[in-house]
């Protein structure tokens, strides 16, 4: 007689065997198989997405030359849409002057004459006087006044050829223009630049009363310059009780380092 031990790891294993094939012969294990059945469903697609990742990566191998090479060609393609709107931008900015300019040109007395600013003289005192293309033929000369597409005085004409001319800033200490002051004594004076930075107003009576903010217009007195043309504000004002005369420090209302239209006024 055959004798079973205890334990006997075979019998073990056929005795839980049947026990189960038993309990699956009446529906017992269901419940128990659904559960585990839920519980592998997300490893088993995490799974599946692993190994179609990697089919992928081994079908679709992309050559370290090739790739390069389209980045070199994507890197061309930026540079050609960003000079392109570089252009865009910079035709919208000068299209809004433009129209300033007409507007201004519509509202004025006077004969007005549109240019482009096409150099920097460097040659002049302070390296700040301006080429424009417009000259003799055009009817300019020497000491008109030239102003920004709003109708601010930035300049005046220094030197004119047949088709060009050079401007002078109101900053440059060589640009000197008849001036006053709108306030109530609509008091005369004569204004230059102040080291290319600001523009100084000189010979302001010392009885004037005069104060921040004022506005500073072209006077008139000279025959070359229309009076009204606004010029600066006043941004301080230095006088002294024993000095005949007072200064005022204007402020130009414009950025004189950004023209690049401007227009001629011609009276």
């Amino acid at each position: 007689m055959i004798k079973l031990k205890k334990n006997n790891p075979f019998i073990v294993a056929v005795v839980v065997a049947g026990l189960l094939l038993f309990f699956q012969a009446f529906g017992w294990l269901r419940p128990l198989e659904n559960i585990l059945t839920n519980a592998v469903k997300p490893l088993a697609g995490v799974l599946y997405n692993w190994g179609s990742d990697l089919e992928v990566s081994s079908n679709d191998g992309v050559n370290p030359a090739e790739l390069e090479t389209k980045i070199i060609d994507l890197q061309k393609e930026v540079a050609v849409l960003t000079v392109a709107n570089s252009k865009l931008t910079e035709t919208i900015s000068e299209n809004k002057k433009l129209q300033a300019l007409l507007d201004f040109r519509a509202s004025s007395d006077w004969q007005v004459v549109s240019a482009e600013v096409i150099a920097r003289d460097e040659t002049s005192e302070d390296g700040r006087d301006l080429l424009i293309n417009r000259g003799l033929r055009d009817g300019l000369r020497i000491g008109l006044a030239v102003v920004n597409e709003g109708g601010v005085v930035v300049g005046q004409i220094l030197e004119v050829k047949e088709t060009t001319a050079k401007i002078c800033l109101t900053t440059s200490p060589s640009c000197r223009l008849a001036a006053a002051i709108q306030n109530e004594n609509e008091t005369q004076g004569l204004t230059d630049g102040n080291l290319g930075l600001t523009i100084k107003m000189s010979y302001i009576p010392q009885l004037e009363k005069i104060k921040v903010g004022d506005t500073i217009i072209s006077s008139g007195l000279g025959g070359n310059i229309p009076r009204g043309l606004v010029i600066g504000r006043v941004a301080s004002v230095f006088n002294e009780s024993n000095e005949v005369w007072q200064e005022a420090t204007i402020e130009p209302l414009v950025d004189l380092n950004r023209l690049t239209i401007v227009a001629v006024i011609i009276p």
